[in-house]
């Protein structure tokens, strides 16, 4: 009877064992055409913090629908680098001008490329790379392409912490890890454990790598607000090591948007402290790109929302194909009207 019972309880078992091996498989299967995201690696020439792997095939339902492929060096262009290729742009910031959340050929640097047959953009945006964390990185950026024309610097936020502002200008920021080694390396190479991994940290309010540049901007609060003159050092300093290779340095700012019950929209700062950022970067010869104004009259017209997804909340998230190409013909706009 025993016997019995444990024959009858490893049958069981083998069935079990079975159907979680099917149901990982399964899983693994879907979420490689559901959120499949390249590892990331830490740089060893400084340019950013960290890269993705290259030549990497990445698709992404989360938020929007996208679908690419890393270059050689790890970044989102359509094109390969080679050392000496001659860059005309060179555009950095955080997950928004990455662009992973559309379709390659729609993001802000490839629509930008496309109007500018006669120049090379090149894109290094990655996620969580925000404007001081772009600062921190921009003398080795501009030491290694040497950009003759312009750099494009992305930002959604304009006000930061006076203790990370002083730490950007003295080159001290924290770099954004990369976990490679041990366990957490060895998981994240299958895109279900990944997905979990994710979800998880979502759920204990750690947040994840799809909120990473809002989790690690540190902003100024109202009770510590951004001294104007650390922000004006650093701007001087950003221009001056922008200036070394002969370009200009253009910073393009988004504010995120909130739409209300009365079905207006409202922006994430004030007209007055945009035109003070604006004022502050004339001042240290920065062009500074608004993109309000743009967005304002999108929706108003068209009701348009530079943000959001069919399959996220309205008007929340990442610049959506509609944001980046504003972005795009914006850009392209103040390069004419400055000289490219």
């Amino acid at each position: 009877m025993r016997q019995k019972a444990l024959h009858n309880w490893l049958i069981w078992l083998g069935k079990a064992l079975l159907a979680g091996v099917i149901a990982f498989i399964a899983l693994t299967l879907f979420c490689t055409f559901y959120d499949n995201l390249p590892v990331h690696y830490a740089t060893t020439d400084g340019v950013t913090d960290y890269h993705w792997q290259p030549h990497h095939h990445y698709i992404r339902c989360t938020e929007g629908l996208s679908w690419g492929r890393t270059n050689n060096e790890g970044y989102i262009n359509i094109v390969d680098y080679t050392n000496g290729d001659p860059i005309d742009v060179l555009v950095m910031g955080s997950s928004h001008m990455e662009g992973m959340q559309v379709p390659m050929g729609m993001s802000a640097a490839a629509k930008l490329d496309a109007l500018m047959p006669d120049a090379r953009v090149y894109n290094i945006g990655i996620s969580g790379h925000n404007l001081l964390v772009c600062a921190q990185n921009l003398s080795t950026a501009v030491q290694k392409y040497a950009p003759s024309k312009y750099i494009i610097i992305e930002t959604m936020t304009l006000q930061f912490s006076n203790s990370d502002l002083r730490k950007a200008l003295s080159c001290e920021l924290s770099e954004i890890p990369s976990y490679t080694g041990g366990i957490i390396g060895l998981l994240q190479q299958n895109q279900l454990f990944r997905r979990i991994y994710h979800q998880l940290r979502g759920f204990i309010g750690w947040g994840n790598d799809e909120d990473i540049d809002e989790a690690d901007a540190a902003t100024a609060s109202k009770d510590d607000p951004s001294d104007p003159a650390l922000l004006s050092a650093l701007l001087s300093q950003m221009a001056d090591t922008t200036a070394s290779s002969g370009a200009k340095l253009i910073i393009a700012y988004h504010p995120s948007i909130t739409l209300d019950k009365d079905g207006s929209i409202t922006f994430s700062t004030t007209q007055a402290e945009s035109d003070a950022f604006a004022g502050m970067c004339a001042e240290n010869g920065v062009y500074f790109l608004d993109m309000r104004d743009r967005f304002q009259r999108e929706y108003d017209e068209d009701h348009v929302l530079p943000y959001g997804f069919s399959n996220t909340s309205v008007g929340s998230g990442h610049l959506n194909r509609h944001g980046h190409e504003m972005m795009a013909e914006e850009l392209y706009a103040l390069m004419q009207e400055v000289g490219l």
